[in-house]
């Protein structure tokens, strides 16, 4: 009796029924990656239900019970199954939580399927009792022996040439086997551990009493969420390996998620270097060969460590000990288009599911998760001091205001930044100094109209890149050329009347610029840069902290890159430009993150045995993110702004969900939310929910890709009663002119 699969297909809604042929029936099963016939044309799904073609209550035919016949799956294009059925019920209720399409979550847990790739390949039969002939049999015999596993041919050719003759006798003496082998290249290949890269510690006592409390959670396979708060230089790395060492021998899997792992590579070094190369990478700097092969790894059992950047909450482990969400408050675990959830959220859920321990560790915890702590939901760990030998971190604040402009060395350094440097240089070591905005000017502006150059998709100004004589939309990737005029100003740029088109003039600054001043400061040093238009992959990163990591760059000047884990002993001091940049943005999280960006980037001083000292200029000496840095206190900041969330109704107090039209026109944008605002404003008064509906307004950014946009904000202290909504605006139909978008738990408003 033949078998119908119920197949999703990005991105539409439904499920559809296919007969699955005769020659398929043993291949085809719940994951598998199917092409079907969709009308007109062939299309790729996934494979989500399977049942009989017989109705087990009434034993009729699916089909024939069908106002038509159903139509054949056309193709198994792979023989691998993409993701368990284990692994489905996290799909299904990220779908539902989202309000996304299963099939749209699949599409982007999933990564793309490779064919298998096999090779010639070439192994020991386990008999070497006949008398070899020649000294390059005997090298090969001695070569296989040593590597102890299936060499490839193409290897053996590279070691020895003209080593085909050879190879083909040894088979015919049975001593090797010549044969087709499937290439597996999942893993990441560390033959020797950085000489950084610790391979033993021994833990203080705040650490062991954590691995102790989690891996008797492991070892219970109870679901209890940790947030592990440490201040930046406490350990927490180390508690993390501990744990896992502990999974593996307890035979369990663990998954650990980090921010922007292509990014921070030495991680990766440090796990490896501990726990062995049987460690499955998952982000999207790997090749698709590679990340499928880490995920099919994974899902046959082979791999029990995954180690992935915000998708990789979806890695198909089974067995699962302990995950591991690392910098738990970094803003890059929200996906901001397409499906925007938050791994940090989805890991919780899945130990949920998986009845494991979830560790969240920070030096700065999100609000959310220390409010969770706070109410017990969460149990609370702090490692309160550094690991390291090194002594506490010293700060001094810069007060802009107080400086006169002939006092400063340059536009960006003041005086009391150039004398720390110039010390620090002195005595051999290393500076960060974080500009967090890419470019070399903010702006370009007209001197006369004061009219500024704004990207013409986007309602932004455009970033001025003196490098390569650009100006650029960081949200488009719009660029062009500048003139040297205003195109704003009356008149024509060569006439010499009153009309004449003013000069346009840089404003403001990038780490464009403070590095070209640092340079004229210190000539005699090198000096590097680090932010995404410095780092166009992951090897040109390695590269630039291999140069902090040998001594060879003094300074690096950077972005929130330089913010991001890194463990560099020579860096004693952190000068941080511009403390203001990101507090007066129109977003209630704009003081947490300039808090935890501050606190972050000032933990990369000072590591080693060397104290670390950090200087911030600013111009608003008096705001509590730059007053609770200084006096390193998470708690006092963390109440006050708990304290302001609940006055005003913002997370942790009340669930949000953000609704965002977008349109080639504003009207159409703004007609659509008002008609959804009153469809939606009578079921709330009609069913009584406690739901408040703020806007339609025009979103921050305006116009963005050529699209014009506006936003309701639901909030609600009823999870419910949000979601019920969320499942009645899924049905809302859009204009073709227009596009919504349903953003649950927004991490910004912008």
């Amino acid at each position: 009796m033949k078998q119908v699969a119920h197949v999703v297909i990005p991105p539409l809604h439904d499920a559809y029924s296919y007969v699955i042929p005769g020659t398929l029936t043993e291949s085809v099963v719940v994951g598998s990656s199917v092409e079907v016939p969709l009308g007109s044309r062939k299309t790729r799904g996934f494979v989500v239900n399977i049942q009989s073609q017989l109705d087990t209550a009434t034993g009729e035919s699916l089909v024939e019970k069908k106002s038509f016949k159903l139509k054949e799956i056309a193709k198994l294009p792979f023989d691998r199954r993409c993701f368990s059925e284990e692994q489905l019920h996290l799909f299904q209720w990220v779908a539902d939580y989202y309000g996304a399409p299963l099939a749209n979550v699949i599409d982007v847990a999933v990564p793309a399927q490779v064919p298998r790739k096999f090779e010639r390949a070439v192994s020991l039969t386990g008999t070497v009792d006949v008398t070899l002939r020649g000294s390059l049999q005997k090298r090969i015999i001695a070569f296989l022996q040593k590597e102890n596993r299936t060499v490839s041919q193409s290897l053996l050719s590279q070691h020895f040439k003209n080593c085909l003759p050879a190879l083909k006798k040894l088979a015919e003496l049975k001593i090797i086997s010549i044969h087709e082998h499937e290439v597996i290249d999942q893993f990441k290949t560390l033959l020797h551990a950085p000489d950084w890269a610790k391979s033993a510690v021994d833990l203080n006592e705040k650490q062991a009493e954590a691995v102790a409390a989690i891996s008797a959670a492991v070892n219970n396979s109870t679901f209890n969420p940790f947030l592990l708060h440490g201040v930046t230089g406490s350990g927490k790395t180390e508690v993390y390996i501990e744990v896992i060492q502990d999974v593996i021998a307890a035979g369990k899997s663990a998954l650990v998620i980090v921010p922007e792992i292509a990014l921070t590579p030495q991680l990766v070094d440090r796990f490896s270097a501990r726990l062995g190369n049987n460690i499955a990478l998952l982000h999207s700097g790997l090749s698709k060969r590679v990340r499928w092969d880490s995920w099919q790894a994974l899902l046959e059992g082979r791999c029990q460590v995954a180690i992935g950047a915000r998708s990789g909450v979806f890695a198909p482990i089974s067995n699962l000990g302990v995950i591991i969400v690392d910098e738990e408050h970094d803003s890059s675990y929200k996906q901001s288009d397409g499906l925007r959830y938050n791994a940090r959220d989805l890991a919780v859920v899945r130990g949920q599911f998986a009845q494991c321990p979830v560790v969240l560790g920070s030096a700065t915890p999100s609000l959310e998760s220390f409010h969770n702590a706070l109410r017990k939901k969460y149990q609370y760990m702090a490692l309160p001091g550094r690991h390291s030998s090194g002594s506490a971190l010293s700060f001094e604040l810069v007060d802009l205001n107080s400086v006169k402009p002939w006092e400063m060395p340059a536009s960006n350094v003041s005086p009391t930044l150039h004398s720390e440097l110039a010390a620090v240089l002195a005595k051999g070591e290393q500076a960060f100094i974080l500009y967090n905005r890419r470019g070399f000017a903010s702006y370009l502006q007209c001197e006369q109209c004061n009219a500024v150059v704004e990207c013409p998709n986007c309602s932004v100004t455009l970033t001025y890149h003196q490098k390569n004589h650009v100006t650029q939309c960081h949200y488009c990737g719009y660029s062009s050329v500048p003139g040297e005029y205003c195109t704003v100003c009356p008149g024509d740029k060569k006439k010499t009347s009153a009309d004449t088109p003013g000069t346009l003039v840089q404003r403001g600054a990038g780490t464009e610029k403070v590095f070209d001043e640092l340079q004229e400061l210190f000539p005699q040093y090198t000096i590097d840069r680090l932010d995404r238009d410095r780092v166009t992959n992951q090897e040109v990163y390695e590269e630039i902290l291999n140069k902090m990591r040998s001594g060879e760059t003094r300074i690096l000047v950077g972005t929130q890159m330089i913010a991001k884990g890194h463990d560099l002993p020579g860096v004693t001091l952190v000068g941080i430009v511009d403390c203001d940049i990101g507090l007066h943005m129109p977003d209630f999280r704009s003081s947490e993150r300039v808090y935890q960006l501050l606190t972050q980037a000032s933990g990369r001083a000072g590591r080693g045995s060397i104290p670390g000292r950090v200087i911030l200029q600013t111009r608003v000496p008096g705001h509590v993110s730059i007053v609770k840095t200084l006096e390193k206190d998470f708690g006092g900041f963390a109440r006050h702004e708990l304290t302001n969330r609940k006055e005003l109704l913002y997370p942790p107090y009340t669930k949000m969900l953000r609704v965002l039209a977008s349109a080639e026109n504003t009207t159409s944008a703004r007609a659509l939310l008002e008609n959804i605002k009153d469809g939606l404003q009578q079921i709330i008064e009609r069913d009584s929910l406690s739901v408040t509906i703020l806007g339609p307004t025009t979103a921050p950014i305006q116009k963005l890709k050529t699209h014009f946009r506006w936003h309701l904000l639901l909030k609600s202290s009823s999870s419910p009663d949000l979601h019920r909504l969320l499942n009645i605006l899924k049905k809302t139909s859009a204009p073709k002119n227009c596009r919504l978008i349903f953003d649950r738990d927004p991490q910004d408003l912008l």
